[in-house]
């Protein structure tokens, strides 16, 4: 067999023709039969885009062999590897050879790309020995002697996979804290990234992915490094997996954040693996806090209204909790107005007592509040949270939109909540 190191020289395209008895098809008798079948089956259209926008793949060479026994200057070639290729380059220098159905597509592209006349290929003229390498690309890793594709992470770590990029930090992270060693984090890449993908999970964690080049935490280090302690445990043994669904990474999120060890406290958002440069940069220039995207779900709460019983207060208080706070500030305005009046009724507020009015002074004392600065502001958010309520259920035109001061008043009456739920049940 020769040297497989044979020289790369520019072909002609007019002089190349596809290749009939590709494995990619059934053998056609026509190179309008192939066309058809690629354009149909092994997305050429979409190749044609690529080359027409950035040109074609230099890593990628074609191979052919010869069709005739004519002098090199005359004599024609058959694809060998590059028929997808060839092919939609063909299409773009004469889109009239494309199928009906995608003629009007291939003239656009033809009409904005740049004519390619001439390809980088080698010629075969041995058979034997090009089929030796065609299954070194084609084949699969054949023991090592094959290509061999890159798994997902280190996709990431070549390509930059935006889609993978948080899981990524957040692995590394937790292998540098030895949450996860590197034998048990191969092949987890993608099922981390199902998980850290949900904005629930990425909150029960404290993960701020706003910026993917400096991924950030808003717990506290100690909070934070338990929680992934745990996930990452989880991940390994498979209770984190890739068949979770939405609803069920949900429940997984609240799992977390009923853990006992942790503070439940926030900070403002520090990176994971922060870089002196990156050190410095954050202190000359802050980062814009991120904006509540959820009311936050508190397990207590939850338990205390199981506890009273009370089904409709459950799933009110689920709701609001569970839709998107950036979407529907609104809907949830109304559900929290609404909670808060079943809350009070079961508390024996009479239906022609507003809840604010309920929510006396005087009541709050009672409940246990005493400090004249914290009945102050549990009072002021109650009347907000009424306000908002019934502007946005009664008013044609006017609602509330301010979806952070909900949030910050849910927050603020956590404490509230429980003691009228104990006082319900």
């Amino acid at each position: 067999m020769k040297n497989a190191l044979a020289k790369i020289q520019p072909i002609p395209v007019e002089r190349i023709f596809l290749d009939l008895s590709n494995p990619r098809h059934e053998p056609y008798k026509t190179e309008a039969e192939v066309i058809e079948y690629l354009c149909r089956e092994e997305q050429v259209y979409s190749l044609a885009r690529d080359i027409a926008k950035i040109g074609i793949n230099p890593l990628e060479i074609f191979a052919v062999i010869p069709a005739d026994k004519k002098s090199a200057r005359t004599q024609s070639f058959v694809v060998a590897e590059g028929n997808r290729r060839m092919c939609a380059l063909k299409l773009l220098d004469d889109p009239d050879l494309a199928p009906a159905k995608y003629r009007k597509d291939f003239t656009k592209l033809s009409e904005e790309s740049v004519k390619i006349p001439e390809v980088p290929g080698i010629v075969f003229e041995d058979e034997t020995e090009l089929n030796l390498w065609l299954e070194r690309i084609h084949g699969g890793v054949q023991g090592g002697v094959g290509r061999k594709p890159w798994s997902p992470e280190q996709k990431t770590r070549h390509i930059g996979d935006r889609k993978n990029v948080l899981a990524q930090s957040v692995l590394d992270y937790a292998e540098k804290k030895g949450f996860i060693s590197a034998e048990h984090r191969k092949g987890k890449l993608t099922t981390a990234q199902r998980y850290l993908g949900n904005a629930f999970l990425r909150d029960a964690l404290g993960l701020d992915s706003s910026n993917l080049d400096d991924i950030a935490r808003d717990r506290p280090e100690q909070d934070f490094d338990v929680l992934l302690s745990r996930f990452s445990n989880d991940l390994v043994s498979g209770k984190v997996n890739s068949r979770s669904n939405k609803d069920e990474i949900k429940k997984y999120s609240r799992e977390l954040t009923a853990n006992k060890n942790i503070s439940g406290k926030r900070v403002a958002p520090e990176s994971l693996m922060p870089s002196p440069t990156a050190a410095k940069r954050k202190r000359r220039t802050p980062k814009k806090p991120v904006r509540p995207k959820h009311v936050t779900y508190e397990q207590e709460i939850s338990d205390k209204l199981k506890a009273i019983p009370s089904y409709k207060l459950e799933t009110i208080y689920y709701s609001i909790c569970d839709i998107s706070l950036e979407d529907h500030t609104p809907l949830i305005s109304v559900g929290v107005w609404s909670f808060f009046e079943c809350l009070t009724a079961r508390c024996g507020r009479s239906s022609t007592t507003s809840f604010p009015d309920f929510l006396s002074k005087q009541k709050v004392n009672q409940l246990g509040f005493a400090a004249r600065e914290q009945v102050s502001s549990i009072r002021d958010a109650v009347q907000r949270i009424s306000s908002y309520g019934n502007v946005t259920k009664h008013h044609d035109t006017s609602a509330n939109f301010n979806g952070e001061q909900l949030a910050n008043d849910m927050d603020l009456l956590k404490d509230l909540i429980l003691k009228l739920a104990d006082e319900a049940k």
